[in-house]
């Protein structure tokens, strides 16, 4: 795997989060529980545990309600956007660990991801929403975030470091 390859990929996981601020961890976690990131021997081996996977797949599945309440505040926010920044951000410096690279370099591009796209996403959203009702458009980011999340880390486990 190139640098290229991987930090595209890390860019993208931190989108995803940017998106959908806990479902880059959460589907992080589900593949490392499943052995298919290289995490042992390293600072985030904790990510290999069940303990740790279920608990970020049900804030990740909380978060997909929350998002389509009226009082959620907008993900431009700072608390929101900081927290789509951390998460982005961690997410990019596991996937950088896992394969031998930079953690710090990682964490640094995931949460610009994550930043860039909490704003892209949000204009887009507010854009579709004037066509469509916002449940239909948040739905379909959802779909997005998932869809991309899995493509970009079923690329990452299986190329090797």
């Amino acid at each position: 795997m190139t640098d290229a390859q991987l930090y595209g990929g890390i860019a993208a996981m931190g989108a995803v989060a940017g998106m959908r601020s806990m479902s880059a961890p959460a589907m992080l976690g589900k593949v490392a529980k499943a052995g298919l990131l290289p995490a042992k021997n390293s600072r985030f081996n904790f990510l290999n545990s069940p303990k740790i996977a279920y608990p970020l797949l049900a804030v990740a599945a909380g978060e997909l309600v929350l998002d389509k309440l009226p009082f959620t505040p907008p993900r431009t926010k700072l608390p929101s956007l900081l927290g789509r920044a951390i998460t982005g951000g961690f997410t990019g410096a596991a996937i950088g660990a896992s394969k031998k690279r930079s953690a710090v370099i990682g964490a640094l591009i995931g949460a610009g991801a994550a930043v860039g796209a909490s704003y892209a996403a949000y204009h887009l959203r507010r854009k579709a929403s004037q066509k469509l009702p916002g449940t239909v458009v948040g739905l379909l980011e959802d779909a997005v975030a998932a869809g991309a999340g899995m493509v970009v880390l079923s690329k990452l486990r299986t190329a090797k470091a």
